[in-house]
């Protein structure tokens, strides 16, 4: 559990000071526990079914920048699950979790920004697409993802010009360059 907030106030001639300490932010194990949490409730295991509990407890490790959550944040707002359903709102959460190394959430922004649904101008992004698939496809949790997810990419390599895919992979050594441990 996060640690409590402190307060101390100090009189002096010169004035009044106020020192107050911020919680510690949660453990990984504790976002972990809410996302497990919201997967119980999103699967009803153990649990009635029930979405808008789902997305709360996954809202909670989402916002703290859990990346599974976010992702899971994305899955249910793009399927209307426990919200109104919100493409915009989806690629966002897709995005984050994307930004924050998470494959599966790669994966699934390169396939929105294929199909449009992930740009603000309704338009494909070829490069942008090849960028997170570069990224994303080798990191997918099963075979068959993966397998989906690198002939993916490979079909579109093959449909970019040499231009294209010399961006994409100047945004990918960007990404990794930000992103360095």
């Amino acid at each position: 559990m996060a640690a409590a907030v402190v307060a101390v106030v100090l009189l002096s001639g010169l004035g009044i000071f106020i020192w107050q300490s911020q919680p510690a932010p949660p453990s990984q194990e504790e976002l972990a526990a809410d996302f497990a949490k919201g997967a119980q409730f999103e699967r009803g295991s153990g649990v009635t079914l029930d979405y808008a509990q789902a997305l709360t407890w996954y809202r909670k490790a989402a916002e703290a920048g859990y990346p599974p959550a976010e992702f899971a944040v994305g899955q249910m707002t793009a399927a209307g699950h426990g919200v109104p359903r919100d493409e915009k709102a989806a690629n966002d959460w897709f995005r984050r979790a994307a930004e924050h190394g998470f494959a599966e959430a790669q994966v699934t922004l390169a396939g929105n920004l294929l199909t449009a649904t992930g740009t603000a101008d309704g338009k494909p992004d070829k490069i942008e697409a090849m960028k997170w698939l570069l990224l994303g496809a080798e990191g997918m949790p099963d075979p068959l993802s993966k397998q989906v997810a690198v002939t993916t990419r490979d079909k579109l390599e093959k449909e970019m010009t040499a231009e294209e895919q010399a961006e994409a992979t100047k945004r990918v050594a960007q990404w990794r360059k930000d992103h360095a441990p």
